[in-house]
């Protein structure tokens, strides 16, 4: 979906729409809850970890594996074919590399076309087989290798931007540590910091587009078929929309008018479901660990490519009870 537009695009994303529904997306809390009480049981007992190793980066895929209808043994495929498609479209791999990750996506494509087969022969109640049996009287289903394609990109991308979402979110909200005190006492507040997370350290800081006709943007004539590289995360510090742009501010009255998520009929399909984790990680973290903090001195590395933006490792810390 990501790259067509009407009228192949609206069809796919009407029937994409039907599959992924609000019901769909609020009948996950409970998995989403009952799962990051588990990590934190299995995996915050010391006094320190690594928020990326212990809980941002499989927490989302665990999530979308419940969601989509793939079983948990399965993860490590997921991160690989992640890491894969990063290398491949976005970052500035080798040519030994572009073809270990063309590999490596061929094999995650693969997965996913064996699973929509399945599911067509042994549905289940899941996105999957939600997307197969997706119906409108004036559309055509979706083949299984439309379903396969928005199963693929729901992975690679629900994936990797909610790991960032999660990743930045920690390192804002314990930055700016009254935040993260305001929010531990009022958990209302967590919606809005979490429009406001995506608003100032963006999951997506860029994205590419082609010009279909003339256009001037900004007083700069633009000629037709021209590639354009829309810089998301300059957009979501524009002066003219916000009130002091590079100030973190999680009761920002306009925070949600970012344009981390997309815009318009390309608006992010998962959206939802990713609102919802953070929230609901949020809520647990802020509640259970009112002292957590980040180690100090710790240097950030990100994963080197153009658009996807997160800590490839975060480091934190809280006071342990004794006993």
């Amino acid at each position: 979906m990501t790259n067509t537009d009407h009228p192949h695009h609206t069809r796919i994303r009407r029937l994409a729409n039907c599959a992924f529904t609000a019901k769909r997306v609020a009948d996950i809390e409970p998995f989403v809850r009952e799962l990051t009480v588990r990590l934190i049981d299995e995996r915050f007992s010391s006094g320190e970890v690594d928020l990326v190793r212990a809980l941002t980066w499989d927490l989302p895929a665990l999530v979308l594996f419940r969601f989509l209808g793939f079983p948990d043994e399965d993860l490590p495929a997921v991160q690989v074919g992640a890491d894969n498609s990063l290398i491949a479209l976005w970052g500035p791999p080798t040519e030994e590399d572009q073809m270990g990750a063309a590999h490596g996506m061929a094999a995650f494509w693969t997965y996913t076309t064996q699973l929509v087969a399945k599911r067509c022969h042994e549905p289940r109640d899941d996105f999957a087989t939600a997307l197969l049996e997706a119906r409108s009287t004036d559309l055509a289903p979706l083949s299984p290798a439309e379903a396969s394609s928005i199963i693929f990109g729901v992975l690679v991308a629900g994936h990797e931007t909610t790991t960032a979402l999660l990743s930045n979110g920690f390192r804002q909200l314990l930055k700016h540590r009254v935040a993260w005190e305001e929010i531990g006492k009022d958990p209302s507040l967590i919606p809005n910091a979490i429009e406001e997370i995506l608003r100032f350290d963006s999951s997506v800081i860029a994205w590419r587009r082609k010009t279909k006709e003339p256009v001037e943007i900004g007083a700069v004539a633009v000629p037709a078929d021209a590639d354009l590289l829309l810089l998301l995360g300059s957009a979501n510090r524009d002066p003219e929309v916000f009130d002091n742009p590079d100030t973190f501010n999680i009761r920002r009255p306009n925070a949600r008018n970012h344009v981390s998520l997309g815009y318009g009929n390309h608006l992010c399909l998962g959206a939802p479901l990713a609102r919802l984790e953070a929230r609901v990680v949020f809520e647990e973290f802020s509640a259970r660990f009112p002292s957590l903090r980040l180690v100090s001195g710790q240097q950030l590395r990100y994963h080197p490519n153009t658009f996807f933006r997160a800590p490839r490792s975060l480091l934190a810390e809280w006071d342990v009870a004794l006993a």
